[in-house]
């Protein structure tokens, strides 16, 4: 039998591990994909980034600096990209998500928040300390926090990051460096926070208690708004004049008015719905943990389910040209032509 102290002393931090090159990528467990230029670049379990230059029909795996969980990934052009996860780990990409380096992990969190507030923050003393006092008390900023979505501007220069219990960072140098968003966000609950989008020029965050947040771009402040549920949103789509926010037991939102008012949207999602994406000429597509993929024809109105050949636990979905979607989730990548 291995001694404990042995064990102990050969354990390495996953963000100081680099990512295992592994057989049969595209069958690992996967938690979004993006389009970058005319790639496609997917993340999820132990570090694993993947990328496909001809559609999705074969993969290579990326160069990562970590092996922790990946949950998001964003590319502002086609060689500038981040990837954010476990142990508060953000990951730069600078050639289309063939290799990576770390620009923040969870070791450096609760300094950053320390620093901001008794530093930089601008508020007078007593209210620093107030904002400094919950967050660490709630947020608990280190390696055991995470990030849900990230997101940046065309220039890949100012950008966000955003996770549980209100974490939330900003940044305006391309992530070289990164500070608390919480002074600008209505959200002194510290309301979990699962994603952030742009979508026709607008940057909306969704989070829990079917909350919406969007930028107003005069104040630069994330200013509420509610879909009139109290469970969790996981995200946020749409195209032209529509929004759809879906979330926990298949609930979907409409809003033709950029979020100032919504409507719940039938539908035969059987759970959670986790992604979404707007298809070029086809509509709105979204998909579930329940291995559904359903489509709208009629900006958000009502819903189709489509047939898929390998049905899994979806967990990110993205649209490529000629009607075809790429899906990941639980079993890996899965491409889907959609008539």
């Amino acid at each position: 039998m291995t001694p404990f102290f042995a064990s102990a002393a050969s354990f390495v931090d996953p963000l100081d591990e680099v990512s295992a090159q592994m057989h049969d990528v595209t069958s690992k467990p996967l938690r979004d994909i993006v389009v970058a230029g005319e790639r496609l670049v997917a993340v999820g379990d132990n570090g694993l980034i993947i990328y496909s230059d001809d559609h999705g029909q074969t993969w290579l795996q990326a160069a990562v600096p970590v092996s922790t969980d990946l949950n998001a990934v964003f590319f502002s052009d086609p060689l500038k990209g981040w990837a954010v996860g476990h142990g508060a780990a953000i990951l730069h990409s600078t050639d289309g998500g063939k290799s990576w380096v770390r620009q923040l992990d969870g070791r450096t969190l609760e300094a950053l928040f320390v620093d901001y507030f008794e530093h930089r923050s601008g508020l007078d003393t007593e209210r620093a300390q107030s904002y400094l006092s919950a967050l660490l008390s709630m947020t608990r900023p280190g390696p055991g926090q995470f990030f849900m979505g990230v997101w940046f501007d065309k220039a890949g220069t100012n950008g966000y990051a955003v996770g549980p219990f209100g974490l939330i960072l900003g940044t305006q140098d391309g992530g070289k460096t990164w500070q608390p968003g919480n002074t600008s966000i209505d959200n002194d609950d510290l309301l979990h926070l699962t994603g952030v989008r742009q979508i026709e020029g607008a940057l909306y965050i969704t989070g829990e208690r079917g909350r919406v947040w969007h930028l107003d771009q005069s104040s630069k402040r994330f200013v509420m708004g509610e879909v009139g549920y109290d469970g969790t949103l996981f995200g946020i789509t749409g195209r032209d004049s529509t929004l759809l926010a879906y979330g926990l037991r298949g609930h979907v939102f409409r809003s033709i008015d950029a979020g100032r008012s919504w409507a719940s949207v039938s539908n035969d999602f059987a759970a959670g719905i986790t992604a979404g994406t707007a298809v070029d000429g086809s509509g709105l597509v979204l998909v579930s943990q329940a291995a559904q993929v359903a489509i709208s024809r009629d900006e958000g109105t009502t819903f189709e389910l489509l047939d898929v050949p390998r049905p899994t636990l979806y967990t990110g979905v993205v649209s490529m040209t000629g009607g075809q979607l790429a899906m990941v989730g639980l079993n890996g990548v899965t491409t889907l032509q959609i008539q």
